[in-house]
């Protein structure tokens, strides 16, 4: 998200340096912020109106900002994750003068209704992701929090899996993100994958382990699946839809 839309929204941000960010030796992918938003019991549909609110005043003063706003479907409360691309650090630098005639907007329709803010940065990792461009508007977010010990295995096997994988001409699935910020209870590592629909949930597939057992035998499969339990603390998973009524696409 934007630095000027932060401020606007009256944000406080948790940012606190990973401790697992990797060594750069693949090509940078583009950052990704995301702010999640946990909304007060009973105010959903006043922050969405809210949002729309602000939207339309952007986008008629010629913003060109673009965003995806997306409602997480299970868990406590209701979640809403506001994400963005940039292309790099000094993105954060810039300011974006068409939303400043808006701030009343978000202070008095917006803030009211969100009972906590945090923003983080994550970066995407197009060596080991799909590289379809993505367009999906329901998907499935599996979350990774690495351990002391072993955590540095974890992108070891994942690379290892996705070799083997496209070796046996098996597409590669998701879409992996490295989180480059977070608080003491944020993951190190997650992955999208996008669906049409919950139908299409349904479809049964091969686990990824299954596919490596097919390849490359139950030996390699137990040892790369004995590796990467042993570098995670903690894994959980959602599933989340997104509200095209605010967000913002641009052109595309």
């Amino acid at each position: 998200m934007k630095a000027t839309l932060r401020k606007l929204l009256g944000l406080v941000l948790l940012i606190a340096i990973s401790p697992f960010v990797n060594a750069q030796d693949a090509p940078l992918g583009p950052l990704t912020s995301v702010t999640e938003f946990t909304i007060k019991p009973g105010h959903t549909m006043q922050f969405r109106e809210g949002i729309k609110a602000w939207k339309e005043c952007y986008l008629k003063d010629g913003g060109e900002w673009t965003w995806r706003m997306w409602e997480r479907q299970q868990g406590e409360g209701t979640v809403y994750i506001l994400a963005t691309n940039m292309p790099n650090w000094a993105e954060m630098d810039k300011t974006d003068e068409k939303g400043k005639d808006c701030q009343l907007l978000a202070l008095n329709l917006i803030n009211p209704h969100v009972e906590t803010a945090t923003n983080h940065i994550t970066r995407f990792m197009p060596e080991i992701s799909n590289t379809n461009a993505f367009g999906a508007n329901l998907i499935r977010v599996s979350f990774f929090k690495l351990n002391q010990t072993n955590g540095y295995k974890m992108m070891e096997v994942v690379k290892e899996v996705e070799g083997i994988r496209k070796s046996a001409g098996l597409p590669i699935r998701g879409y992996w993100y490295n989180w480059q910020t977070g608080d003491p209870n944020s993951p190190n590592y997650h992955v999208v994958t996008g669906y049409k629909n919950y139908a299409e949930m349904d479809v049964m597939q091969d686990s990824v382990w299954k596919s490596v057992e097919d390849a490359s035998g139950k030996k390699t499969r137990d040892e790369l699946q004995a590796k990467f339990r042993s570098s995670i603390e903690s894994t959980w998973s959602y599933i989340y839809k997104m509200d095209e009524e605010i967000s913002h696409l641009g052109n595309n």
